[in-house]
């Protein structure tokens, strides 16, 4: 019976392989098209991050590397366009190989040592703390200058961790791939809703850096309700001006305030409140007439007390005698 599972098992996965489209003429398959992603990506980090030096030609250079990548892996140009439009009809697809591809880059960078960027103060985080990664979202974007792919959003509620006063942080890295040089147009933009119904957002051009941070403060200490998060570049007609953005790595940044300053600006409310009032009282004693104002203080009063004699009878045979009230 076991042996009768297993090949019932076997002839599955073998009609399943047998019904997958073969790829058409010209295009990479899967895992040579990683490797080939993988080379270019690190040619293109070599004329990144080489020392510049005056008069030289770096596109020319990046031009060099990336037919040396060519060539090592025994393809042409026409080749690896060839399958980038391939992969790119499937853009779920070509966001999961870029997420391989990525992944083994920053194992590489780890290993020589050079795993260093402003991301690595941010890795760590969780979901949870005063200052916490709240990301919830794909783990990679790809924008690319065509009809229908020029454009990509997330968007996050937020829920009771959330307070008044959160400063947010969104923060990714970026890899581009172009066959014309020069900065693109990538615009990325951060937008947070406030529950008191006020928006406020941040738009920046990202096209020519590799670490992208959009930060908003909110000095007064409104409550979040929503944040969103765009990504748009201008659709191109000219197939030789090409280009993909890969944006991947991301990472929302929560900074919650210190319960200390919440307390003293509540303080200072309090206080102005106080002083407010304390002026209003003032205001309505100085309106008073100076006769009102003499009634409504305490005044000390003396009063006068009368005691009489006590009586004395008469004595025998004479007269009587009254004597008169003394005042004392």
């Amino acid at each position: 019976m076991r042996n009768l599972k297993s090949i019932a098992v076997l002839c599955i996965v073998a009609v399943l392989v047998s019904c997958k489209p073969p790829l058409p003429d010209g295009v990479l398959s899967e895992s040579k098209m990683e490797r080939v992603l993988y080379d270019f990506h690190l040619s293109q980090g070599m004329v990144e991050y080489a020392p510049r030096a005056e008069g030289q030609d770096y596109d020319a250079v990046r031009f060099e590397l990336q037919q040396a990548v060519f060539r090592k892996h025994g393809i042409t140009q026409e080749d690896f366009d060839r399958s980038m439009s391939y992969y790119l009809s499937d853009m779920d697809h070509l966001a999961k190989m870029y997420k391989r591809v990525a992944d083994r880059l920053e194992r590489d960078a780890e290993a020589l040592g050079v795993a260093a960027g402003p991301r690595d103060a941010y890795a760590a985080l969780t979901a949870e703390g005063d200052t916490a990664n709240v990301w919830a979202d794909r783990r990679i974007f790809v924008v690319r200058n065509a009809q229908q792919s020029n454009f990509q959003m997330w968007k996050l509620p937020c829920d009771s961790t959330w307070l008044p006063g959160d400063d947010l942080l969104w923060r990714f890295e970026l890899k581009q791939i172009t066959q014309s040089y020069g900065p693109g147009d990538l615009f990325a933009d951060l937008v947070i809703y406030f529950t008191n119904d006020s928006v406020v957002s941040r738009l920046v051009s990202v096209g020519d850096k590799k670490d992208v941070e959009l930060r908003i403060d909110n000095p007064d200490r409104l409550l979040p309700r929503s944040v969103s998060g765009h990504l748009f570049t201008p659709v191109e007609t000219d197939p030789t001006r090409a280009r993909m953005y890969v944006i991947y790595a991301p990472a929302l940044i929560r900074f919650h305030k210190e319960q200390s300053d919440l307390a003293a600006d509540s303080l200072a409310a309090d206080s102005l409140l106080a002083d407010s009032l304390r002026f209003r009282t003032d205001t309505l004693q100085q309106r008073l007439t100076p006769e009102q104002r003499r009634e409504r203080q305490d005044v000390e009063r003396t009063i006068d007390v009368v005691r009489e004699k006590p009586y004395q009878a008469p004595r025998r045979g004479g007269k009587k005698r009254f004597t008169q009230p003394r005042r004392r």
